[in-house]
């Protein structure tokens, strides 16, 4: 694929600095009308360590911007793979740095990611998570009341960051006080590209691998010579295919419940409650109870979209919405755009907490489906519910500063208070 061949000229969806400002959802719905599966070259991006600088620049890849087509090939995994060269966009340099994204669940294809996401399923179905509800509830009631009675609070740092945080330490078993290394090593490995977070600095990604694997490790010792009833008691002394997981594969298997269940919800709460700030009539029937909680929450989810794509690779030849496809080629999945495709979910460039049904792809579809949504779920649910007294009077207090990412649709500070 040639430059001549790329969609027209727009916001590039693949340097991270375009997000900055916002996710480009005008540019996002030009391509659904005009190029539904389009191909975008990827930017000069620099990278520095110890060693120097270097300067990167990817292959290149097939956007999916259409509802229909993200859903078509996420129902593809044997032609559209996870693990052929991983789910990142950013193609990983050596066949070693392949080999070790192997190792986390959203780089694996089947038969392997079926035997190894069975290893957690259980802890996340909806019975399991109505179990959390209580505790779940008690973090999002303290952390409201700590807020109430202050001037101003930042809703990233104070609220945003730490539900997400108190329960993933609970769920794994840490001692709260370790939960904001959590937050460093997340902020670290996602926010790579942010010149706040690491700046492209490989040192500092590196840095936050070991330190995460290390703390890792000695919780997986701990729980083997004294398990408890805990996910890290389950996942260290779990067996697939009759062998225990390796020290490797139980920190990557750690790591990505790290991430995952730290970045996203924490984007998620942020932006929703942005959001909400933005659209004082919808806001009016969630206080007044004119919409349902579970409802309003569904929607935030999809408005929001906080992991915006994943990236495939073809396996074969293939065609995806008219567009032939060379085996071998990336194609990426934006979520966030088929979210906003009114040709599948009318009316979705308009927020609307009543929306039923809300077919939404938030997070992901068919065998890679988030095994958090649940979780997420009913933490934004929990914080919505016990901030409904408070949300008339909420209000943005200053300029929001948003991630340098094009993988999460996230915000590093929102000033705000009650009036």
């Amino acid at each position: 694929m040639t430059a001549a061949t790329m969609s027209g000229a727009g916001p590039d969806l693949a340097d991270p600095a375009t997000y900055a400002v916002g996710v480009p959802h005008a540019e996002f719905a030009r391509r659904r009308r005009e190029d539904p599966v389009g191909w975008v070259e990827e930017p000069m991006l620099r990278r520095h360590s110890g060693a120097g600088q270097m300067a990167t620049r990817g292959t290149g890849y097939w956007a999916v911007t259409t509802y229909d087509a993200v859903l078509a090939a996420s129902r593809q995994p044997d032609v559209f793979s996870s693990g052929q060269r991983g789910a990142f966009l950013a193609d990983p340099r050596t066949p070693a740095d392949l080999a070790r994204a192997r190792e986390l669940l959203v780089n694996m294809d089947a038969p392997r990611h079926l035997r190894v996401r069975r290893l957690v399923t259980s802890v996340f179905t909806p019975r399991a998570v109505r179990a959390l509800a209580g505790s779940v509830r008690e973090h999002a009631h303290a952390l409201v009341t700590g807020i109430a009675g202050t001037g101003h609070f930042d809703v990233v740092t104070d609220l945003a960051a730490e539900l997400p945080l108190l329960v993933l330490a609970d769920l794994l078993g840490m001692p709260r006080a370790d939960r904001h290394l959590l937050y460093r090593w997340s902020n670290s490995l996602v926010g790579f590209d942010d010149p706040e977070f690491g700046g492209g600095n490989i040192e500092t990604y590196r840095a936050a691998f070991g330190e995460s694997f290390h703390y890792a490790l000695r919780l997986a010792v701990d729980r083997r010579e004294h398990p408890r009833d805990d996910l890290v008691s389950l996942l260290a002394n779990a067996e697939v295919d009759g062998r225990r997981l390796t020290d490797r594969e139980f920190c990557n298997f750690w790591l990505l419940l790290v991430v995952a269940g730290n970045e996203t919800t924490r984007h998620l709460i942020s932006g929703s409650l942005t959001a909400l700030t933005e659209h004082p009539g919808e806001l009016a029937r969630l206080v007044s109870g004119q919409v349902e909680l579970a409802a309003s929450a569904e929607e935030l989810i999809r408005w929001v979209t906080p992991i915006m794509q994943f990236r495939r690779t073809a396996t074969r030849d293939t065609s995806l919405a008219g567009r032939v496809i060379a085996e071998g080629d990336k194609v990426v999945l934006y979520y966030t755009s088929a979210n906003r495709d009114e040709a599948a979910i009318p009316g979705a460039g308009r927020l609307d907490l009543g929306r039923l049904p809300n077919p939404h792809v938030a997070f992901g579809v068919g065998p890679h489906f988030c095994l958090g949504a649940h979780l997420a779920r009913l933490e934004l649910s929990s914080l919505l519910g016990e901030l409904t007294p408070y949300l008339p009077r909420l209000e943005v207090a200053g300029p929001a500063v948003r991630l340098e990412s094009n993988f999460v649709n996230g915000m590093k500070s929102v000033p705000a208070r009650f009036r």
